[in-house]
């Protein structure tokens, strides 16, 4: 069999990886041609075609749709009986372990090269089987007579996933009137996206490295993973909850400043200390209010080396302390997330201790729920207010929005309706008023003046950057190939941006 040798490769080669998206889907005519050309070449090809072209495809399309973004990209692919279960609510194309068979298959017939799952002796870490497509296949796909924009998660792909305590995912939960209201508004919500050219408009190459040290990773840039669902917590419908999926949450923030919807410029608009104004709603105090002041700031302690950005490992171990059960676990999450080989990964628990300390005195009405795992509670609370915007842009405004939790990305000039439909959900949700809502950077044009669609129709969109070459171009292949019209109905007209 065609496999790869542990020598043939430098192990760098292989990091560069990401899973194989058993949801990678498409109806397009040329695809079908396509898939059903590769499927007559092959050799040794065993048991039921229909089957097997549908197999066939799903690792087509998603091989295709990484070497579209980054030629180097490995796909990551599980050859564990456990991993593939045809006949479940999360697995909408029946995708069984027979599909390691057709991996068996591509190998054979010189499609794809293989390096079997290896372990790295020297991090004492395991790794999954990569496979990437091989000259042969390269050039069939240059051939294509489709873009890889004709690609998409299958339109039955579940939205409303929901686990248990072991974080395994529950397959036969009850239908509510709540999980049918919401399955309707996340598929109308991707269904916007997935119509929406979403990218970081100075991209030659839509990857970008995140992370330091051993956590350093490529991110892929696609208008494949758009894709978004709400994921509840403990067997419960009130726990968790929150939206996860699309590039934009896992993108650094000088990227996301960058990201453009449809070639209009973006802009992130965030709640101020979200979590912590909660927890004190949840106390009947409106805190902006009644008291105001920067809820991560404290006066300097003696034992923290004073080079520490105070007030940012406080934000931290703050953060932290709200989603752990215990102080130990807060610490250890503190030091996680911290940069490697920052002075705050070396904080040791005496130190963190004091930190928590001080943070508890300044937070005296909300001290018991720090370290007590009262964050997914607050998550589910963040998830309705996050329901309610996703709501009002797609059903109301008809134009994206995209979620990072507690702060959301819009359109250039629809950052002042955003401003203001934040502070209408949040006080729907906590009954706390006007709570502080602000741009993550700082704009000539934003927030303040309202916009006067009468005197400012008519006005052209003006951009004062240079995209690159490969941006224009998927851009209007994009939208060539979604037949969409040169500006969608949701765009601008009646604000100038400078």
């Amino acid at each position: 069999m065609d496999t790869v040798s542990s020598t043939s490769l430098l192990f760098i080669d292989l990091i560069n990886a990401r899973p194989l998206d058993v949801h990678t889907w498409s109806d397009y005519p040329e695809v079908n041609l396509f898939v059903d050309d590769i499927y007559s070449s092959l050799s040794s090809v065993e048991g039921n075609e229909r089957i097997n072209k549908k197999l066939l495809k799903v690792l087509l399309l998603d091989l295709y749709v990484a070497w579209c973004a980054d030629p180097e990209l490995k796909l990551m692919f599980s050859r564990d009986n456990n991993a593939y279960k045809a006949k479940s609510r999360y697995n909408e194309i029946n995708i069984g372990k027979k599909i390691r068979d057709i991996v068996d298959l591509l190998v054979l017939n010189k499609l794809i090269h293989e390096k079997k799952g290896f372990n790295d002796r020297i991090n004492s870490i395991g790794f999954q089987s990569r496979i990437w497509p091989t000259t042969a296949l390269i050039k069939q796909f240059k051939d294509a007579r489709f873009s890889q924009f004709v690609t998409n998660d299958h339109e039955k792909r579940e939205v409303i996933v929901l686990r248990d305590e072991d974080k395994n995912n529950v397959e036969d939960y009850i239908e509510t009137p709540f999980t049918k209201r919401s399955r309707k508004l996340l598929q109308a919500y991707n269904k916007l996206l997935s119509q929406t050219h979403i990218d970081i408009y100075d991209l030659e190459k839509p990857v970008i490295e995140i992370g330091n040290g051993k956590k350093k990773m490529k991110l892929q840039i696609t208008q494949k993973d758009k894709f978004v669902r709400r994921i509840f917590n403990n067997s419960r419908w009130d726990q968790g909850g929150r939206f996860y999926g699309g590039w934009w949450q896992r993108c650094p923030k000088e990227y996301r400043e960058k990201i453009e919807f449809d070639g209009v410029g973006g802009l992130e608009v965030d709640f101020s200390g979200m979590h912590i104004v909660i927890l004190y709603a949840q106390e009947g105090i409106n805190y902006w209010a009644d008291i105001g002041d920067d809820p991560y700031s404290i006066e300097q302690i003696m034992d923290i080396d004073p080079r520490i950005d105070l007030r940012s490992a406080c934000k931290l171990l703050l953060l932290t302390a709200i989603n752990a059960d215990s102080p130990q676990k807060a610490f250890q999450a503190f030091r996680q997330q911290s940069d490697s080989g920052s002075l705050e990964k070396k904080l040791t628990n005496v130190q963190l201790g004091k930190l928590l300390d001080s943070l508890s005195a300044k937070h005296k009405p909300i001290a018991h729920k720090l370290a007590s795992g009262a964050g997914i509670d607050l998550m589910f609370v963040d998830s309705k207010i996050t329901e309610i915007l996703i709501d009002r842009f797609t059903y109301h405004y008809e134009c994206p929005i995209l979620c990072i939790h507690d702060s959301y990305i819009v359109p250039w000039g629809y950052d002042r309706k955003l401003a203001g439909e934040m502070q209408i959900a949040f006080e729907k949700v906590t009954g706390i008023k006007r709570p502080v809502v602000k741009p993550t950077i700082d704009y000539f044009d934003n927030l303040e003046i309202p916009p006067n669609p009468e005197e400012d129709q008519g006005k052209e969109f003006v951009n004062s950057y240079q995209p690159s070459d490969r941006f224009l171009r998927d851009k209007e292949e994009f939208r060539l190939s979604k037949n969409k019209p040169p500006y969608e109905p949701w765009y601008p007209y009646w604000t100038a941006i400078y």
